[in-house]
């Protein structure tokens, strides 16, 4: 007799809870390497210093992040860098939602540089195991790069 005969199949819950098991070993695998930007042979800045080729590329988080659901906010970073360049710039959001739990997502955002500060609003989604979003403080990361990369993290607003 096959010793899964009468089993049935999978629940939707199962299934629920295996996706998130390997959503959260991939967390945790990505928590422990290194800064990408760096494995890439970027150089990395934080807060504007130092530069590279066509001079440093310098990231600044806005105070205030706008809450559009509880799955996205719109988070905006002032970039700077070398007049031609493309930037890529990603953003990595926590927010303590009691009990022990957090809030956590990303998003990413690229551009063309135009040698002047320039705003954009990078959405963020919250992965999808939280309870996502909610009006008030949360710490914010972000990095940019061209051939060389910025960061800055600071604790942010998530305001209506």
């Amino acid at each position: 007799m096959n010793p899964w005969r009468g089993l049935g199949r999978p629940t939707l819950l199962s299934a629920v809870l295996a996706i998130a098991g390997v959503a959260g070993l991939a967390l945790a695998v990505g928590f422990g390497k290194a800064d990408p930007a760096v494995m890439a042979g970027y150089k990395t800045t934080t807060n504007g210093g130092g530069g590279g080729g066509g001079g440093p590329t310098t990231v600044k988080i806005s105070q205030n992040a706008q809450f559009v659901s509880p799955f996205q906010i719109n988070v905006v970073l002032t970039i700077s860098c070398t007049a031609g360049s493309g930037y890529f710039a990603s953003v990595d959001v926590q927010q303590p939602e009691g009990f022990g739990n957090t809030t956590a997502g990303n998003g990413s955002t690229s551009g063309q540089c135009t040698g002047q500060q320039q705003k954009v609003a990078v959405p963020v989604y919250a992965f999808f195991f939280s309870t996502g979003w909610q009006l008030g403080n949360a710490v914010a990361s972000a990095t940019a790069c061209t051939d060389t990369c910025g960061s800055d993290t600071k604790q942010i607003h998530i305001t209506a």
